[in-house]
């Protein structure tokens, strides 16, 4: 659900070689569906995140019979069945989430998108909760999901590279400022900053919701990881940019339109206890 391409679009290319996912079928029965209930959790309170740490290996029996027809079928287009598996458990796991906020069984969301394809929660479900706001990002195996009580949110987490950044991405990614401090990088560190980099530009774009209309080169964020207040000239309003905690071998970071106060780490067993 990323609303800008993933730094994986702009440095890979590779053979595909289609291979067989599991069939899911169009509609499900209701009693297939296995978390039918939701938990309820509260939303964080005034600018405070809460950031959902989620291993998509962990799908849940329930997955497939969560989303909806347009999710499953664009789960059926991935060439690779562990695209497949790790789409189907991050949709999963959102719906999980954000039900279990707003007291709505999973399956039952509904899903919109902004002018610029920012996925948002569908009217319906606003009355009483119009203030959430979301935001999910992930890489191979691990998932972010944000949660506000009201600010626009995006959060970023890409693994690591040895091969980035190549010249060209860099030169398509990075200011004349961040080109001039990598270059006074050691060699060895430039893949874990510029990712690091990459991140905050990424989160950003997905807080500010204006997709491809904003490149990332004219974020000047720096190489260092470290909260920041980012203005910029468009005349969007201020983001405050802060790396996240994450696994080794991965960079993470989130954005929050008008700055934020605390971030709080999120376990997926507040979901699962809450569901019968």
């Amino acid at each position: 659900m990323l609303l800008t391409p993933s730094i994986e679009h702009h440095a890979r290319t590779r053979t595909r070689v289609r291979v067989n996912v599991p069939y899911v079928p169009a509609i499900l029965a209701a009693g297939a569906v296995t978390a039918a209930r939701a938990s309820h959790l509260t939303l964080p309170q005034g600018r405070d995140v809460h950031v959902w740490h989620i291993d998509l290996r962990d799908m849940g029996t329930d997955a497939v019979n969560l989303l909806d027809a347009a999710e499953l079928a664009r789960a059926q287009r991935f060439v690779y069945a562990h695209d497949w598996r790790r789409y189907v458990a991050g949709h999963a796991w959102l719906r999980r989430v954000l039900g279990a906020y707003l007291g709505i069984a999973p399956q039952h969301l509904r899903f919109d998108a902004d002018a610029h394809g920012k996925p948002m929660l569908a009217h319906r479900h606003t009355n009483g909760d119009a203030a959430l706001r979301f935001n999910m990002s992930h890489s191979k195996d691990i998932a972010l999901i944000a949660v506000t009580s009201g600010p626009e949110v995006g959060v970023d987490i890409e693994a690591l590279r040895d091969d980035l950044p190549g010249p060209d991405l860099a030169a398509g990614v990075l200011s004349a400022g961040e080109l001039g401090e990598l270059a006074r990088c050691a060699p060895q560190d430039h893949p874990a900053v510029f990712v690091g980099c990459w991140t905050r530009k990424e989160a950003c774009l997905k807080a500010l919701g204006v997709g491809l209309g904003l490149e990332p080169r004219a974020l000047d964020v720096g190489l260092q990881a470290q909260r920041m207040t980012l203005h910029l000239d468009s005349g969007e309003p201020a983001v405050d940019l802060a790396p996240l905690p994450c696994p080794p071998g991965y960079a993470a970071a989130l954005a929050v339109v008008g700055g934020f106060g605390d971030v709080a780490r999120q376990d997926t067993a507040l979901v699962w206890e809450g569901m019968s």
